[in-house]
């Protein structure tokens, strides 16, 4: 009978401290026709996490935060000049999140080729 309360004991322990699943606040392209960008914020326990939906692929990692820019870590551009590694980056202000999609003749990049029409990428706030 001992050995049983223990048993019961650990198992009710190590389900206690695992860890939830974290709240993530979504963001969704305006125009989802082009491309059906949505992305995944979250923050707690002083980790920053992504997650980047298209039609075709799912990424996930974290993500750094300065002021409005964020910068996701480990999600390169799609198309680039030469073998650069350009990251993902954007602006949050108020409700949306602001990605330039790809640059110029001086500065070629694409960050996702699903999205190609558009130069910058506008995602609102949604409740999923």
């Amino acid at each position: 009978m001992k050995y049983i309360f223990y048993i019961f004991s650990f198992f009710l322990l190590t389900g206690c401290t695992m860890s939830p699943e974290p709240n993530f606040v979504y963001y969704k392209s305006l125009e989802p026709a082009s491309c059906n960008l949505t992305i995944g914020l979250s923050t707690e326990d002083s980790k920053s996490k992504y997650k980047v939906s298209l039609d075709d692929r799912n990424i996930s990692g974290n993500f750094v935060k300065n002021g409005q820019q964020i910068i996701f870590t480990g999600l390169y551009a799609s198309k680039s000049f030469g073998n650069t590694k350009m990251e993902v980056s954007g602006l949050i202000k108020g409700d949306t999140l602001t990605i330039q999609n790809y640059g110029n003749a001086m500065n070629p990049f694409t960050f996702f080729s699903e999205c190609d029409n558009n130069k910058y990428l506008s995602l609102v706030k949604v409740n999923k």
